[in-house]
């Protein structure tokens, strides 16, 4: 085994998962970050007063966060303060009807309350979500899909003799349809493509089990934002003698004529090393970094579906809304027509569903006394190309009616701060090939299987982490990138189990 530290590429939540999982298995580490700070596309920005977390928002999975610290010997709760949310999410539907969602049995009524759903309704929807959790979460999130011994074993059996149960031949709305009558309990259950950067008319059924991961096992805030949860990481690694260099891009990844890694190179100075933990976009690893376009996988992803992208309004509003809480939907009313015009036509959509996060509710240092940071998204088509600012316009303007509308107030008159971040502004910040929030799309069957592996089969001693690998993006599925990566290399190159421990 080499003595020279392992190589993280990318301070985004796969690699340092990746960087912490390796400190914890004794391992030296340096961490290589392009950008002045890490966190990737978990970042924050303050404008003026007001501070906002950049990307993700709400908080699910907690035991994966739970289980990569307790790798280190510590517990989560030392580095992170979680705050559990009841309500979850207020969605706010065209017709005038709101709902309050909740987790566990409070769920069931929160919607029975609500919608025209009943018990019964609910709660054999809520059974057939945590079905399709418990037959797929420890082969297709915890595992490598690309190891023999993920499929040689009596759990996999088990979930491959109940294949039927997880619902790949349907899509996401086709299996709502025979759950739901009620249009706005299937817009509500559909939404959770929405995860994944995905079409609801298009992924598979089996993506259902995320309704299960919110409401059956619950929704967190974090107390100092969710760059807190950045912040934990950093700190334990460098607790542990991890170095993370920020403002430090990596120019290339550096390996010999049999494609063994050697290294990389950092500001025209090598580094060397025999393994290297990639958390970079796939596309732009092997165009930019390994100078390999001639790679199968590079010419295989250049052809697959990205995910969908953003356009996000950071609003410092002068003001505060009792009737909002942290996390709420505005639905369009025509939410096929949406998706269409986002993931087939490639435009932004005329009727657009609006998220809104707003973290001030848990941590009110976000925002000045009185006031509220609004983090305003809108699902949008991936692109490389800069945005038509007419249309980004057309689609404030579209976002500030349906708001003024339903909050009857003038929310416009309110915005003291205002930032934007586009589908280009993501690509060129952090590396997401044409500015895709979760890699490739899951609008297919066989999306799971079709994110590239952990462990490199061309280049030996390369890891991949992060969001468009497997198990893909989000902040736990990111998370669970790190570690599997780390197990893979433990278990490639001879070293004790961490992962199983």
């Amino acid at each position: 085994m080499s003595s020279d530290p392992q190589i993280v590429i990318g301070g985004g939540l796969g690699g340092l998962s990746a960087a912490l999982s390796l400190l914890a298995a004794g391992r030296e580490v340096i961490l290589f970050e392009k950008n002045d700070a890490v966190g990737g596309k978990a970042s924050q920005r303050y404008l003026g007063a007001y501070r906002f977390d950049t990307g993700p928002s709400l908080v699910t999975l907690k035991g994966v966060f739970e289980r990569l610290f307790s790798l280190s010997g510590v517990a989560l709760d030392a580095y992170i303060s979680f705050k559990e949310l009841h309500p979850i999410t207020s969605y706010f539907f065209p017709d005038g009807t709101r709902v309050c969602s909740d987790s566990g049995e409070a769920m069931v009524h929160a919607f029975t309350r609500s919608l025209e759903v009943t018990e019964e309704e609910m709660r054999r929807y809520a059974s057939y979500t945590r079905e399709i959790y418990e037959l797929t979460h420890r082969i297709f999130l915890e595992k490598s899909l690309h190891r023999r011994e993920t499929y040689l074993n009596r759990e996999t059996l088990h979930a491959l003799l109940r294949f039927n149960r997880v619902d790949t031949m349907r899509t996401m709305d086709q299996a709502n349809r025979t759950m739901f009558t009620d249009e706005r309990m299937i817009q509500l259950a559909n939404r959770a493509a929405t995860y994944n950067g995905s079409s609801p008319y298009r992924t598979p059924a089996t993506f259902n089990n995320i309704f299960h991961v919110e409401h059956g096992l619950g929704g967190y805030a974090v107390e100092n934002g969710i760059y807190g949860i950045v912040e934990g990481l950093k700190r334990r690694i460098e607790e542990l003698g991890g170095e993370i260099r920020t403002s430090t891009p990596v120019e290339r990844i550096l390996y010999n004529s049999d494609r063994r890694i050697t290294g990389v190179q950092v500001d025209s100075q090598r580094y060397s090393s025999d393994t290297v933990f990639s958390d970079v976009d796939t596309i732009h690893l092997y165009r930019d970094l390994l100078k390999d376009t001639k790679s199968p996988l590079y010419r295989r992803y250049l052809k697959l579906e990205p995910s969908s992208s953003a356009v996000v309004f950071y609003w410092g509003i002068a003001g505060t809304f009792t009737e909002l809480s942290v996390h709420n939907i505005f639905f369009s009313s025509d939410y096929h027509r949406e998706f269409h015009e986002i993931h087939s036509l490639h435009t932004l959509p005329s009727e657009p569903t609006i998220y809104i996060n707003i973290t001030s509710k848990v941590t009110p240092s976000d925002a000045p006394e009185g006031k509220e940071n609004w983090f305003v998204l809108i699902n949008a088509p991936h692109s490389g190309e800069r945005s038509d600012p007419h249309e980004i316009e057309r689609l404030r303007a579209s976002v500030l009616a349906r708001l003024e509308q339903e909050l009857k107030v003038d929310v416009g008159a309110m915005i003291e701060e205002e930032e934007l971040l586009t589908p280009h502004d993501i690509e060129k910040e952090t590396g997401s090939y044409r500015g895709s929030l979760y890699g490739i799309s899951s609008n297919t069957r066989l999306s799971a299987f079709l994110r590239h592996r952990n462990r490199s089969n061309r280049y030996e001693g390369l890891y991949h982490t992060g969001g468009t690998v497997h198990p893909g993006g989000g902040m736990p599925l990111a998370l669970l990138s790190g570690m599997i990566s780390v197990e893979e290399y433990l278990h490639h190159s001879g070293g004790s189990s961490l992962w199983e421990s």
